[in-house]
């Protein structure tokens, strides 16, 4: 199975942090076509003004599950549905089997005081990451926000803690996760692949991967050519 995985384009008719993301959708078209995956991932962040009418050529050419991130229409990403007539979201707490390989997310970001739906604070994260710690080895874990680590941070205060606790418990093979818009990274975390990823105009990255009997490899950084 062909794994396409992207996190944060951030589709908007103006321009978010300095870069024009009008053009976000048609970027992801045609990778969709170029790389013909089985299964496209997201971490979030499609941004608040993504319609249906986005979507829909993702959704009529591959199978598609994703979380929300921060800057989302939540209300849209939770009626998305593939040809199958399943949810594309990844519901908090559930694990999802696609081809025999089980996927799990944690939606929204952490913030101390809940203003947003997207927010959720440190326990609530915590209790998420421990209902998922009594289903089985998770093969993905997908989140929004990034876990602290030194190649992902650079220097600069990224990632959330809570995040590093469910590598710990959890243990999932792939940890796919955006947020932080630096270079994206592949990074091995005892036996998890970390991907911090960023697919927005000023990276527009995007992760490779393959699974087969139960084993995730392949994992490689698309990069554009400049």
């Amino acid at each position: 199975m062909r794994i396409l995985m992207i996190s944060d384009i951030h589709y908007s008719r103006k321009p978010f942090h300095g870069q024009d993301q009008s053009k976000a959708f048609e970027w992801l078209y045609g990778v969709v076509e170029k790389e013909e995956p089985d299964l496209l991932l997201s971490a979030g962040d499609f941004g608040e003004e993504a319609s249906l009418e986005l979507f829909n050529p993702i959704l009529e050419n591959t199978h598609f599950l994703t979380i929300y991130g921060n800057h989302d229409n939540v209300k849209l990403i939770k009626t998305l549905r593939n040809r199958s007539g399943s949810p594309c979201l990844l519901p908090d707490g559930f694990v999802r089997s696609y081809d025999g390989m089980k996927i799990a997310g944690i939606n929204g970001n952490v913030a101390r005081i809940k203003k947003k739906v997207h927010h959720k604070t440190g326990e609530e994260i915590s209790e998420i990451i421990s209902k998922y710690a009594h289903r089985g080895r998770i093969d993905v874990l997908i989140t929004h926000e990034a876990p602290k680590h030194e190649l992902i941070s650079r220097g600069k205060m990224l990632g959330n803690d809570v995040f590093n606790e469910a590598i710990e418990r959890l243990r999932p093979r792939l940890y796919l996760c955006g947020h932080v818009h630096v270079t994206s990274q592949v990074v091995e975390l005892n036996n998890t692949c970390l991907v911090s990823l960023d697919s927005g105009t000023r990276h527009q990255e995007y992760v490779m991967a393959e699974y087969g009997a139960g084993q995730i490899h392949g994992i490689e950084i698309i990069s554009p050519e400049r």
